[in-house]
């Protein structure tokens, strides 16, 4: 049985997201109702599907509605049988470091770091404990963006973003990325700026293209000093995650959750979550395309003249 042509989505939050009422997602429906769920997912920007008993390899041809799936440069992370898939769990697997327990803990946008950063990603949460903690967390950075004064609009679409996926203020922090990652790696994240100011690609409509400095790999906001670059963005930040733009959402066994980078920032709070109960997550990322500045003048996205290997 496929999806309707429409699919019945109950938002969850007063800008965004929204649970899909559906069958199991089967190659059938992933095959015959791709293009509305693409649909859906642009207008809601998160999507949450329930109680999907999907393999892995279903879950991987999922994403495939969503763009082409990446594999992920940190090969520690791989599903062994799925490249295009990693593992997310608050265990201490074999082979990882300890800090990848808690990955994903901050507001930030996947692969925001690239040149072409992340489209979509999606989680399947395949073991998920029967106790508070461990939520994800979503922000609106679109209706975030229309909701700031004319003025303030302006002069934000002028910015540029400073971006390194290994970037840190300080290498012996736990949570510096430097710490594991290796040379082959670090040349693959190259310092990389993006507009601050984005035209979604398939909607046109504009976004904040901002995570804070550390999870979210953000050196600054290229031109500016320092202290002025540090204060927008945590203002930025402020605004963005405020109530009226996130959504949380709240794990149950198997749930299949998709959100859009190129408008929604998330976080993690696995920390809240005692290591006791296990909690192990399939994620994958879809590629996306160069950033599209709100203004042209601005620039698309493109490798610093700062960056080094």
């Amino acid at each position: 049985m496929a999806l309707e042509s429409t699919p019945i989505a109950n938002r969850l939050a007063a800008t965004f997201a929204a649970e899909v009422k559906s069958p199991n997602l089967t190659s059938e429906t992933i095959r015959e109702s791709g293009r509305a769920i693409y649909e859906t997912y642009l207008e809601h920007k998160v999507l949450v599907f329930r109680a999907q008993d999907i393999t892995a390899r279903t879950f991987a041809d999922f994403g495939t509605i969503f763009g082409r799936p990446e594999e992920h440069h940190v090969l520690k992370l791989r599903h062994p049988e799925e490249p295009t898939l990693t593992w997310l769990s608050n265990q201490n697997e074999p082979g990882r470091n300890k800090e990848m327990k808690t990955s994903g803990q901050g507001w930030h946008s996947d692969y925001s770091y690239k040149l072409v950063p992340g489209s979509a990603t999606m989680l399947h949460g395949l073991e998920i404990p029967d106790t508070p903690g461990g939520d994800t967390l979503f922000a609106d950075a679109e209706a975030a963006f229309a909701a700031l004064p004319e003025e303030r609009k302006a002069y934000l679409r002028t910015l540029r973003v400073r971006h390194q996926y290994r970037w840190s203020p300080d290498r012996e922090d736990p949570w510096a990325r430097w710490k594991y990652i290796g040379p082959e790696e670090r040349k693959q994240t190259p310092e990389i700026t993006h507009p601050l100011v984005r035209r979604h690609p398939d909607t046109g409509r504009e976004t904040l293209f901002i995570q804070p400095r550390i999870i979210g790999s953000v050196i600054g906001i290229d031109g500016l000093p320092e202290d002025e670059s540090t204060a927008l963005i945590d203002e930025l930040i402020a605004h963005i995650t405020s109530d009226a733009f996130v959504y949380r959402h709240r794990w149950s066994p198997l749930d299949v959750v998709v959100w859009d980078n190129r408008c929604v920032l998330h976080s993690a709070t696995t920390k809240d979550l005692d290591e006791k109960h296990v909690r192990r997550l399939l994620r994958l990322t879809t590629a996306g395309s160069a950033v599209t500045p709100s203004l042209p003048e601005v620039g698309h996205s493109r490798r610093s003249p700062n960056s080094s290997d």
